[in-house]
């Protein structure tokens, strides 16, 4: 699993913790579900041609080489 980093607004993460913790959620756990979402959302549309799987296939290197010792730290986080 890898990290990612993502910049918001104070007060839209302070609501989005306030609404985790409501839910017995963490705040990771509702951004995945999002991401996801938006994945089968942009998946089942027009977009998804054989173009970007292409594209995700030659990329697939490329993210590889950024994989490192030093950041196994954070997979556990």
């Amino acid at each position: 699993m890898s990290v990612m980093s993502i910049r918001i607004d104070d007060e839209k993460r302070k609501k989005l913790k306030a609404i985790a913790s409501l839910q017995g959620k963490t705040m990771s756990s509702i951004v995945e579900e999002l991401i996801d979402q938006y994945i089968e959302e942009f998946a089942n549309s027009d977009e998804w041609s054989d173009d970007v799987k292409g594209m995700m296939k030659v990329s697939e290197p490329s993210f590889e080489e950024w994989e490192n010792d030093e950041d196994a730290i954070y997979d556990e986080l």
